[in-house]
């Protein structure tokens, strides 16, 4: 996947899938990209969102107001004036951008076209693979939970999980792989795609995310993920996403970003990287030197 822009793609919350059905999360999901990507502020009109869901305006309605009980978006209505000076009331929104726990959908994703299904159709197929990507392994495209075992994550029954997963594969959406469901789709972040060793620290796995979707912008191949190198970065970059967040000090924010000091540093990088170490040296401007193996001792009795 590459992104071109702020507005090819948007971060989606995981843990929704067990307060939302398919229905409203890809209504959520569709909101998100009406979105501004910064503040998560929204004008969009109902009848804008219906037209893209499929969804009446009065549905739409009532699963953005789910997703607002539930603390994913505020809702307000105002008063503002009409076409002919007339006082009006209009929805106004600002979605709560995740931190941690979420999944990058690309836009892509919301064009998609399924061949002899209705966009309302459509609709409900992509939020129920929504559903399942919140449930992947490690935030991968795999999940080896059983449909029976899915009703325990998902806030859809057994028979409906049963029906979209059935049509899913039949439209080569998602297919059994050794025991599990793979999501076949390439519209989610490739850096969470990739296993990560059992262990990894969860700043480790940011910083990789962080750069894979740098790579992503630039349209290059992310390098392998290796610990030792992503921990020589982390050890100048020791803050996560959330210890930032709560930080006061825009410098202090920006001296720590790994997103800010990649944009700042490598503005036009258009040549392919073989290595995470080209990182190591961009980020704390000196080269990771793998320590040479110890030779055994000998002791001599």
């Amino acid at each position: 996947m590459k992104v071109e822009d702020e507005n090819y793609y948007r971060v989606f919350p995981i843990n929704l899938g067990k307060q939302l059905s398919n229905k409203e999360a890809y209504t959520y999901c569709s909101l998100l990209f009406k979105s501004d990507y910064n503040t998560g502020e929204s004008n969009v009109l109902l009848e804008t969102l219906s037209e893209a869901t499929g969804y009446d305006t009065d549905t739409v309605s009532d699963y953005l107001h789910k997703a607002e009980e539930h603390g994913y978006v505020d809702i307000t209505r105002k008063y503002i004036k009409g076409e002919y000076g007339e006082p009006k009331t209009k929805n106004f929104y600002k979605v709560h951008i995740p931190s941690k726990d979420f999944i990058i959908v690309s836009r892509s994703f919301l064009d998609l076209h399924f061949n002899n299904l209705t966009l309302k159709e459509e609709t409900d197929i992509k939020g129920f693979i929504l559903l399942i990507k919140g449930i992947c392994l490690n935030n991968c495209n795999l999940t080896f939970y059983s449909l029976r075992e899915m009703t325990k994550h998902l806030k859809i029954s057994y028979s409906t999980i049963q029906k979209y997963m059935s049509k899913c594969i039949e439209l080569n959406l998602i297919e059994r792989h050794k025991g599990c469901y793979r999501i076949m789709l390439d519209c989610f972040d490739k850096g969470n795609t990739n296993y990560f060793p059992k262990g990894t620290p969860p700043l480790y796995k940011e910083i990789y995310n962080t750069i894979d979707l740098f790579c992503q912008t630039k349209g290059l191949e992310t390098p392998p993920y290796k610990r030792e190198l992503i921990g020589q970065i982390a050890v100048e970059y020791p803050h996560t996403q959330q210890d930032l967040k709560q930080a006061n000090d825009i410098e202090f924010i920006k001296r720590f970003s790994v997103k800010f000091q990649l944009a700042q540093r490598l503005p036009n990088l258009n040549e392919p990287i073989n290595s995470l170490n080209y990182f190591v040296k961009v980020l704390t401007n000196k080269d990771y030197i793998i320590p040479p193996k110890k030779e055994p001792q000998v002791f001599i009795m």
